[in-house]
Parts: structure tokens; C-alpha cells; sequence
């Protein structure tokens, strides 16, 4: 059972502030031999297991589940699939072979003065989890297992019992209808000179037609594990870093003699 992180909570009751949860997302892939930057706007669709209520969406996430992981959703035709990663075939869900190194960003402005404010940095590991996780495919299992492993119960316990299927579906109901139309357009990125590929751009999915297959065969929820969060007040004059006890971000900033130790993570206060 994982415990949660102690940067959590001041962490959610920032991104709640936000009118819009949006944060900025930093890969690096190969191109052509060479390593390319890519820095994409993300919407932070909340905690995995923890998904916001939606009035309009009829399919309800799990409940009584948590974890530390934060998630986002994407097209798994998108370059951001592929950077990530992702891989479709017999493989493609094996945790090797679905994560990357990323680092996420949020930004808090103050209310009374939007120049200055709050800035959170993550991070980690992300993972684009395979659609359905109920397969036998040896990957899928241990995707499965891993998730488990990350999720928590209210009360006590692990992710046991936790219906992935239904997490996914709840995931694509709780898009706009234009946003889950999106995902049976044509191929992202592609020139229009090459034509539409057989696929029309299509009106908005609705609220009640959230079983549409094309666009949920294209669909996907991503998480990202952290394995390093940063917390700079530019209010306060203040920066906090917290690491996993034991890992190489600790041990890479030489900071196992430093601040303090709290459900197996390492807080310390360091100079902004």
C-alpha cells in the first residue's frame, strides 16, 4: 500500500486555485540522432484513482482510492504518445517500454500581483497505461501490478479491487464533448494537402454517447510517478525540495543528512 506524499495536499489546494489546471510538460526524444526538446500545455485531470466530479459526465470514476500520481490524457497518434514511449503491439504496455523521464510545471500567480506567485515542479516517471488492463499479456500484468501497488484505500489497502476499466471510461466521459470528438478526427499533425485519411472531422461526442470506438481506440490516460518535487514561493522567499528516501535524486544532491523524513520522503528547506 503507498502512503501519501507530504507535498500533496499543498500541492492540490494550489492546482485548485487554478481556473483552468494547466501545467506545462518537458520531454526530450530523438530526432534524426539528435535529442529534441519538447515543452507541451497539459490539463492536470487530477490525482489517478482521485478523478473530479463532473455533473455532465454519467460514468463515475472509482472511489474510496488515492495515490500520488498525477494524470493527463492524450491521442496515442500524437508525437507526445511516441515520446512518452508509447508503443503499440505485443510489448507496447510493458513498463520499460511505456515511461520517460519528464518534468511537469505549474504555476500559481498571486491574486494580488500575477508576476509573482508559486511555482511547482514534478519530477518523474510518466507511464501511458495501455487501454485495457485486464489482458494476459505479460506488460499489461505488470502495469497492473505496478498500479496496484501505487493506489491506496481509504481506510487501508492497496488497489485491490480497483476497476481500470471503469477509470478509463470515467477518463473520456469527463472531457468536453469537442475534446472527445477530437479523438476520431483525422490523424494529428498530418498535412491536410494529404487529404483526411477516410476520416471526416466529426461533431462533438456527447454526454450520452461515450461508448463511440474509434475515438476511445485513440484515447489514452497517462500518469506521472514523482520521484522529485520542488515548491518555490516567490511570496514567502521560499523553496522546499522533497526526494524519496533512498533514491538517486537524494543521493545526486548529496541530501540524506538534511531536513527531515516523513512517510518515506526527504523535505528540505533550500536557498531560492
Amino acid at each position: 500500500m503507498a502512503s501519501i506524499a507530504p507535498w500533496k495536499q499543498a500541492l492540490d489546494a494550489h492546482i485548485q486555485t487554478l481556473a483552468c489546471p494547466t501545467f506545462s510538460l518537458a520531454t526530450a526524444s530523438q530526432v534524426g540522432g539528435l535529442t529534441a526538446p519538447h515543452v507541451r500545455t497539459l490539463v492536470f485531470r487530477g490525482f489517478y484513482a482521485e478523478l473530479p466530479v463532473n455533473k455532465y459526465n454519467p460514468v463515475s470514476g472509482n472511489t474510496g482510492f488515492r495515490s500520488d500520481l498525477i494524470a493527463f490524457t492524450t491521442d496515442k497518434r500524437m508525437e507526445k504518445f511516441r515520446d512518452l514511449g508509447g508503443v503499440e503491439g505485443v510489448a507496447s504496455s510493458s513498463l520499460p517500454t511505456v515511461t520517460n523521464n519528464v518534468e511537469a510545471c505549474f504555476w500559481i500567480p498571486s491574486d494580488e500581483n500575477p508576476m509573482i506567485g508559486k511555482q511547482w515542479r514534478i519530477r518523474g516517471r510518466c507511464f501511458v497505461l495501455p487501454r485495457d488492463l485486464e489482458t494476459e499479456d505479460r506488460g499489461v500484468k505488470q502495469t497492473k501490478k505496478w498500479l496496484i501497488e501505487k493506489l491506496s484505500r481509504e481506510g487501508g489497502g492497496d488497489g485491490s479491487g480497483f476497476d481500470f476499466a471503469k477509470e478509463y471510461k470515467a477518463h473520456f466521459g469527463n472531457l468536453s464533448p469537442v475534446l472527445r470528438g477530437s479523438f476520431r478526427n483525422p490523424l494529428p499533425g498530418a498535412p491536410k494537402e494529404l487529404g483526411d485519411g477516410g476520416l471526416m472531422p466529426k461533431c462533438p461526442i456527447g454526454d450520452d454517447q461515450l461508448d463511440e470506438e474509434v475515438a476511445l481506440s485513440h484515447f489514452r490516460v497517462a500518469v506521472i510517478e514523482p520521484t522529485r518535487v520542488e515548491y518555490l514561493d516567490l511570496e514567502g522567499r521560499t523553496k522546499t525540495i522533497w526526494v524519496p528516501v533512498g533514491s538517486d535524486a537524494e543521493k545526486n544532491e548529496k541530501l540524506e543528512n538534511f531536513g527531515k523524513v516523513a512517510d518515506s520522503w526527504r523535505e528540505v528547506e533550500v536557498w531560492p
